[in-house]
């Protein structure tokens, strides 16, 4: 009776431990993303590729959307980024433009504003699939 006293004790010390963790991290990736939206510079970026994920018994989708833009004559791509939502997932198109935000002194910390496409470029759409069908393969 005492052991499973204990196990049931431990279980719920991991359990809440877990859930501090999951809560700290959250936090701070959203410290990150209003630190480059607050000091990042303006620039314009293009979706190069969307896809997703199924998560195994739990039916929990995962979306990603990556990106590149141009700093400093070179291309970027920015690395680790956040879990998108299923909403960006949609709004996303493959060669589109979108207003980005990047930290000058790391450029590839960035974010991609897709809610901010830069419709004046939607006539190169077709040339930038084709360069990222090239560059990207």
């Amino acid at each position: 009776m005492k052991n499973k006293k204990m196990q049931l004790l431990l279980c719920i010390i991991v359990v809440l431990l877990g859930l501090a963790a999951i809560s700290w991290l959250t936090a701070k990736q959203r410290e990150k993303i209003a630190f480059i939206d607050k000091t990042g510079i303006e620039t314009i970026g293009t979706v190069i590729r969307v896809s997703y994920s199924q998560g195994g018994s739990r039916d929990i989708n995962r979306y990603y959307i990556a990106f590149d833009f141009i700093h400093d004559g070179n291309i970027i791509r920015p690395q680790n980024l956040p879990l998108a939502t299923e909403e960006d997932f949609r709004k996303a198109i493959v060669g589109r433009k979108y207003k980005v935000k990047y930290l000058p002194e790391n450029p590839k910390v960035a974010l991609i504003y897709l809610e901010e496409p830069v419709y004046s470029e939607d006539i190169n759409i077709e040339k930038e699939r084709e360069r990222i069908l090239e560059m990207y393969k």
